[in-house]
């Protein structure tokens, strides 16, 4: 072995493995650009999981939309009161950089202040945006970046208070927008509630996407007694002479290329290389739990959508409805 390898034995290999995706995702790199279209290539299919009740809100009912980059909303209510409501959008982003939050939140927010007219609203009144974090589990070191923002709408029928609710959590935007009656609550609550409820929405949502998002390290086969390439990051061991897998130049050199250690190693090898992706569970559609008390979505992206941002990598993003 080259002294400058790290070995792996195979066990710790497969406990790294299982542990959860990077938090952070990379930002985007030219080099998958020519990998084919977003939607219907990078994302072929997402199952979203999530809960029928928060707190005191119910899930009443969903919506999907024509444009296939617009994806789903559900809309909770507190129990028959039609005047208050939560909507929360699902609509997919792919890999993008975290400045990209606070774009598509300012985006959001000036969405609503544009919709003033006929057929929208009378007045809008909008505050700033804010920052707060969302945690995928209980004691994630990790949280998520997450904006809000409060508003005044006038409507023919009253004026409302509202809020807004972003993040962007494994490939996907995560929208929520709440409105309540001025005279019922104020301005700062309505946000501080939004808040409180994306927080634990994202908690008990699942949400795994499928396509070629999933990507392991190319492996190539090693001509029998053929030494370790002499560059190679890590090298992973298995039981027996000659049962080894060497990561270099962004590829897999193993003897036995079809073997577990060379399987193993491709997928390690994408942590490494930057090719794992928060989100991407698999290339082959699955089929998640559904636990007792939760609905799951299923989107399907069977067409390839018209590249859109950065060289068909970054996806110009839908805001959803107004709410």
């Amino acid at each position: 072995m080259n002294p400058g390898h790290v070995v792996v034995p195979v066990l710790a290999a497969v406990l790294l493995l299982a542990l959860p995706a990077v938090a952070q995702e990379p930002a985007p790199t030219g080099r998958r650009a020519a990998d084919g279209p977003f939607l219907g290539g990078f994302l072929k299919e997402t199952r979203i999981v999530y809960p029928l009740r928060i707190g005191e809100w119910d899930a009443v009912g969903e919506q999907r939309y024509d444009a296939p980059e617009a994806g789903v909303s559900v809309r909770y209510q507190a129990g028959g009161d039609t005047s208050r409501w939560v909507d929360v959008y699902f609509y997919p982003v792919g890999v993008v950089p975290r400045s990209q939050l606070d774009r598509a939140a300012r985006g959001v927010v000036a969405d609503v202040a544009a919709a003033v007219g006929p057929g929208g609203y009378l007045e809008v009144d909008p505050g700033p945006v804010r920052a707060f974090r969302v945690a995928r589990r209980q004691g994630d070191p990790d949280p998520l970046p997450a904006r809000s923002a409060d508003m005044r709408l006038v409507r023919e029928e009253g004026a409302y208070n509202s809020a807004m609710a972003l993040v962007i959590d494994r490939l996907y935007h995560v929208k929520a927008r709440h409105s309540v009656e001025e005279a019922r609550m104020e301005r700062a609550g309505v946000r501080g509630a939004l808040e409180a409820f994306v927080v634990e929405l994202v908690a008990r949502t699942y949400i795994g996407s499928t396509g070629s998002c999933w990507s392991p390290v190319p492996v190539e086969a090693l001509p029998a007694g053929a030494p370790a390439p002499a560059d190679a990051r890590l090298a992973l061991e298995g039981d027996g002479e000659g049962n080894g897998a060497w990561l270099a130049d962004g590829r897999v050199f193993a003897h036995d290329p079809e073997g577990p250690v060379a399987r193993a190693l491709a997928l390690l090898g994408m942590g490494m290389e930057g090719r794992l992706y928060p989100g991407c569970v698999g290339a082959e559609p699955h089929n998640p739990d559904v636990p007792e008390g939760h609905r799951e979505l299923r989107l399907e992206y069977h067409m390839p959508a018209p590249a859109r941002g950065q060289g068909g990598w970054l996806h110009a993003p839908a805001r959803g409805g107004l709410g």
